[in-house]
């Protein structure tokens, strides 16, 4: 390989890299959470594709169904 050739390859693997880390997504079943540097910046992300700036935006998911038990209660 010539050394243009192995640049151009290095530098494709790197944009790959950074676009796989910028894209996210959020399912119908959680919430999302943006935090920039451990603050909060977007509280309510909704369902969907998103994006955001790898290594400085960090998602936290949860899971957002609600649980119930419509159960009679019982002694243990």
């Amino acid at each position: 390989m010539s050394g243009k050739s192995l640049f151009t390859v290095i530098l494709a693997g790197f944009i790959v890299l950074v676009a796989s880390k910028s894209v996210y997504i959020v399912k119908e079943t959680e919430r999302a959470v943006k935090l920039q540097f451990g603050e909060i910046v977007e509280p309510d992300i909704k369902p969907g594709w998103h994006v955001k700036i790898p290594f400085v935006n960090t998602i936290r998911k949860f899971d957002g169904r609600v649980l119930t038990l419509d159960g009679r209660p019982q002694a243990f």
